[in-house]
């Protein structure tokens, strides 16, 4: 009996260590010659815990396509659930911290005022953004091609304590729940 009641302390210290360390997340999509690559690496206490790579590509009619009475049921439940979805949506925010955004492109429309116009546009928030040490945006016109080519790279820190402890408490509202459950209909 001591030690299931040790194991169970142990793994309830654990979990709270777990819960109220932070966590690195880092995105990055690259964009080259029409292809969109995806890639997202977790770390915690600098050890990488997950690495997921989607390659872009098209990929239309292989699901199902959903009863629009089955959405309607669902889009009622989400605006009577407004505000606890509010509530959990600031406390993911609030949980969230930007490390570092790089975006890197280059802008070819194959018309060169709208390359121009573009290019300005992101110079401008470039500019703007210049005096945030933590965020870096180069834009290069390409007037000679028709494509948008880049990386963009986000790298931030999340503690999941807050936004655990907000979504279990909302749990216990009845329209929070009934939105979750309609998800199981579709």
């Amino acid at each position: 009996m001591k030690i299931l009641l040790i194991i169970i302390s142990f793994s309830l210290a654990a979990f709270l260590l777990v819960l109220i360390s932070k966590y690195t997340v880092i995105l990055r999509v690259v964009r080259d010659g029409g292809r969109t690559d995806f890639r997202i690496w977790v770390t915690l206490w600098r050890v990488r815990i997950l690495t997921r790579s989607f390659n872009g590509g098209s990929k239309r009619g292989d699901g199902e396509a959903v009863e629009p009475a089955a959405m309607k049921r669902i889009f009622r439940r989400t605006w009577r659930a407004r505000r606890y979805l509010m509530d959990l949506l600031m406390a993911m925010i609030s949980s969230i911290t930007i490390r570092r955004l790089e975006i890197r492109v280059s802008v070819g429309t194959g018309d060169a005022s709208d390359t121009a116009i573009i290019t300005g546009y992101l110079w401008t928030i470039s500019a703007l953004t210049s005096s945030l040490r933590n965020i870096e945006i180069n834009a290069i016109p390409d007037f000679l091609r028709g494509d948008i080519n880049g990386k963009i790279e986000l790298e931030m820190s999340i503690r999941p304590l807050k936004p655990v402890l907000v979504f279990t408490m909302l749990l216990l509202r009845k329209p929070l729940r009934d939105l979750f459950m309609g998800f199981r209909e579709l």
